[in-house]
């Protein structure tokens, strides 16, 4: 018969042996982000591309304001999130949040730029 404590601690102390790196996710590489950031403005000047139609504004203002949000949000990928976006053409839910976060503070920033007379 197994004692459960017994197991316990002999599949618990194994893993606080373990070096904290050996939890962390792979950095994202440079060429990833890169990647990344050209990907997610195309896809966002296309989804934008459609809803903007007649409404009066700017292709140049829709570019900039994709691209803002592809650069913030490329701040905060993760290696897996860039592997199932880019190279895996999937869009995770993490992703969605994360370029929600990254929409309010590139229009936060565009609200707060001077403006040119």
């Amino acid at each position: 018969m197994i004692h459960t404590p017994s197991l316990i601690r002999s599949l618990l102390i194994p893993l606080f042996l373990l070096p904290l790196s050996a939890f962390a996710k792979p950095p994202v590489s440079e060429e990833n982000h890169k990647q990344f950031e050209k990907k997610f403005a195309e896809m966002c000047v296309e989804n934008e591309k459609k809803a903007m139609q007649g409404s009066g504004v700017l292709l140049s203002e829709v570019v900039g304001m994709c691209e803002c949000i592809a650069r913030e949000e490329s701040k905060r990928v993760t290696s897996e999130e860039v592997t199932q976006f880019v190279f895996e053409n999937q869009y995770p839910a993490s992703l969605m949040m994360k370029s929600n976060a990254a929409t309010y503070t590139c229009v936060e920033a565009q609200k707060s730029a001077p403006t040119s007379p």
